[in-house]
């Protein structure tokens, strides 16, 4: 597998970067959002996190301005009836962190409102990745403060907020501050981010 490529951004277009590489020239295919990072350095020297998807009638290369938005990538195209050009469309409707908010607190609505992507296909996101995302983003956070008590609504929000940036220490203190019985993981991420840019 191709790790990374470094080159000069020769141009770009929808979803695509060319690089040259020792003067190969390479089309990757790229979101959005690192298209728009590659236009800004044109006939500049790039490197992206790639993906080399193989098939039997093509052999196409995926890149990535970053590892959180590869991994996200290589997640999605473990969703049955998703694959790379389809993963590719969805990164370039939404963040790596946001998409791990929306699949963390269910939310349908903010899956749908990405282009192209319709409501059955959100949910199925939602069931077969929602595990892997929460093991992916969780597995050094150790334990939940006993300030308030864990459940699976606050839980989500807590691994919402460190996916958001914060340390786990302060997305558990607020948390804890905003949190009522009945709430659920979005209305607890909402509360917090607002109470967060209260005290800042």
């Amino acid at each position: 597998m191709i790790a990374f490529v470094k080159g000069k951004v020769v141009e770009t277009d929808e979803n695509l970067v060319v690089i040259d590489n020792n003067g190969l020239g390479m089309n990757v295919i790229a979101s959005n959002e690192t298209v728009y990072e590659a236009n800004s350095k044109i006939g500049q020297e790039i490197s992206l996190y790639t993906y080399l998807a193989v098939r039997e009638d093509a052999i196409s290369l995926y890149g990535f301005h970053s590892k959180e938005e590869r991994n996200m990538f290589k997640k999605l195209i473990l969703v049955s009836g998703i694959g790379p050009k389809v993963a590719i469309g969805i990164l370039s409707g939404i963040t790596p962190t946001d998409l791990a908010v929306a699949i963390y607190s269910q939310d349908v609505s903010k899956l749908t409102s990405i282009k192209g992507l319709g409501k059955k296909t959100a949910e199925r996101i939602i069931v077969e990745l929602k595990e892997k995302v929460d093991k992916a983003d969780t597995k050094n956070l150790g334990q939940v403060s006993s300030r308030y008590s864990s459940n699976r609504e606050t839980d989500d929000a807590v691994f919402a907020l460190v996916a958001l940036g914060l340390g786990k220490q302060e997305a558990v203190d607020l948390v804890a501050s905003v949190y009522e019985d009945g709430d659920k993981a979005e209305e607890i991420i909402t509360k917090s981010l607002k109470n967060m840019g209260g005290s800042r």
